[in-house]
C-alpha cells in the first residue's frame, strides 16, 4: 500500500499564520513537527517513508524536501498548477500505476490532526482489504457535535467485516449543512463527517474517472504517454477540470463504502479547530503561549513565544499575533477569515498574503 499526501493547499482560513509562501501544512500547529511531518510520522511503521508520495505545487517543492529529507526525488509529484483534488489524485494514480501496477493507494490531506494513531492504522488495514476487493473507501468520522464546517455522508447497507471492522455502502453525500440539519444528522445516528481520506486501487480510481470524468481520463492517458516530457504534461494538465474527487467521482460511483472511525480527528480547518487540539485552562481558554487576563473565558490565543497577550473582559474571541499582523475575530465568524484574504488580494496588499 502506498500513501499519497496532498500538500498543495493554501490554508487561507488559517491566515495570518498561514501565508502563500508557507501554508499551514508546513507549520507547527498540532504537534512537535509541522503538519506535513506529523502526517508522515503517524503512518509509520504501517506505511514507511519509502512508500509515501507527496503531491504539491512546484512552488512548495523546496519546503517539502526541507521538511522530509528522507523523501526520494521520485516520491515528490509536482502538480503543474492547482486543479482541485480529482486531477491531483488522477495524476498520482497514473504515476503509481506506471511504477507498481495495480497498487492500493491511501489518499490523505497533509494538514489534518489524528490523535488515535493505533485506531488509524487499524482503519487503514481494513480499508486496504476493502480496496483489494474493488471498493472505493472513505473514512467516516463518528461526529461528536453538530458541526457545520464539515461535509457528511450517510451510512447505507452493511457490506461485511474487514479486519474486524464493520463497513457500509455510502447512501448519500451531504454538503456542509446549516446547524438545524447537522443536529438532525446527529439525532439519526447514521451520518458521519466526511474526512476527505480515501483508499482504493489505482485501477479502480482510474476506471471511475473514465466513467464519470471522461475528459479528465483522456488527459491523464495522454499524460501517461508523454510522461517523460514535462512541458507536455504541464500543457495537458492545464486543460484538466477544476473538480473535487468527491463531486467528480465519489458522489457518482458504484461500490463506494464508508468505514466508520473514531480517530480523534480534526481537519484543523480554521482557528476554532484549536479547541479540539489544545487543552483548555481553568477559564476555558486555549493558548499556545503565555497570556495574562482578567475576566476572560472561552477564548483562543495564538502568539509567538516571546510575545505576551493581555486581555480584559472578553468572551469567545480568537486573538492571533504574528510579527506583522494581529487578527481579532469572534469564534463563530472564523470561516470569514478567508474573506479578509480576498480583501487583501483585491487591494493588492501582497506583503500580508
Amino acid at each position: 500500500m502506498k500513501a499519497v499526501i496532498m500538500a498543495g493547499g493554501q490554508g487561507t482560513r488559517f491566515w495570518p499564520l498561514s501565508r502563500e509562501e508557507r501554508p499551514k501544512q508546513f507549520l507547527k500547529i498540532s504537534g512537535p513537527g509541522t503538519m506535513l511531518q506529523e502526517t508522515v510520522r503517524r503512518l509509520s511503521p504501517l506505511i514507511p517513508i519509502q512508500d509515501v508520495y507527496v503531491v504539491c505545487s512546484p512552488v512548495y517543492a523546496g519546503l517539502v524536501r526541507d521538511q522530509l529529507p528522507d523523501l526520494a526525488r521520485d516520491q515528490l509529484v509536482l502538480e503543474p498548477m492547482p486543479r482541485n483534488t480529482a486531477p491531483c489524485i488522477g495524476l498520482t494514480a497514473v504515476k503509481l500505476k506506471r511504477d507498481f501496477g495495480n497498487e492500493v493507494m491511501v489518499v490523505l490531506p497533509s494538514d489534518h490532526c489524528i490523535k488515535d494513531v493505533a485506531e488509524f492504522h487499524a482503519a487503514l488495514s481494513a480499508a486496504e482489504d476493502m480496496a483489494r476487493q474493488g471498493w472505493l473507501v472513505t473514512f467516516g468520522i463518528e461526529p461528536d457535535y453538530p458541526a457545520t464546517g464539515y461535509g457528511y455522508l450517510q451510512r447505507g447497507e452493511g457490506i461485511g467485516q474487514f479486519a474486524e471492522k464493520p463497513a457500509f455502502r455510502v447512501a448519500r453525500f451531504a454538503e456542509k449543512p446549516p446547524e438545524d440539519e447537522a443536529k438532525r444528522f446527529l439525532e439519526r445516528g447514521d451520518y458521519y463527517w466526511n474526512s476527505g481520506m480515501f483508499v482504493w486501487s489505482t485501477d479502480r480510481i482510474l476506471e471511475e474517472l473514465g466513467n464519470h470524468m471522461p475528459d479528465l481520463r483522456q488527459i491523464l492517458e495522454e499524460i501517461e504517454r508523454r510522461w517523460d516530457n514535462q512541458e507536455n504534461i504541464d500543457s495537458l494538465f492545464e486543460r484538466a477540470p477544476k473538480t473535487s474527487i468527491d463531486y467528480g467521482v465519489m458522489e457518482r460511483a458504484d461500490r463506494v463504502a464508508v468505514l466508520p472511525c473514531r480517530l480523534g480527528w480534526s481537519d484543523v480547518g480554521n482557528w476554532k479547530a484549536l479547541r479540539d487540539i489544545w487543552c483548555p485552562d481553568a477559564s476555558g481558554n486555549h493558548t499556545n503561549a503565555a497570556y495574562v487576563a482578567h475576566d476572560v473565558s472561552d477564548c483562543i490565543f495564538y502568539s509567538s513565544p516571546d510575545h505576551l497577550v493581555c486581555a480584559v473582559g472578553i468572551r469567545g474571541l480568537v486573538v492571533v499575533e504574528t510579527p506583522d499582523v494581529t487578527l481579532v475575530c469572534p469564534q463563530d465568524r472564523v470561516e470569514d477569515v478567508k474573506k479578509l484574504v480576498e480583501e487583501l488580494r483585491s487591494r493588492e496588499m501582497k506583503r500580508y498574503l
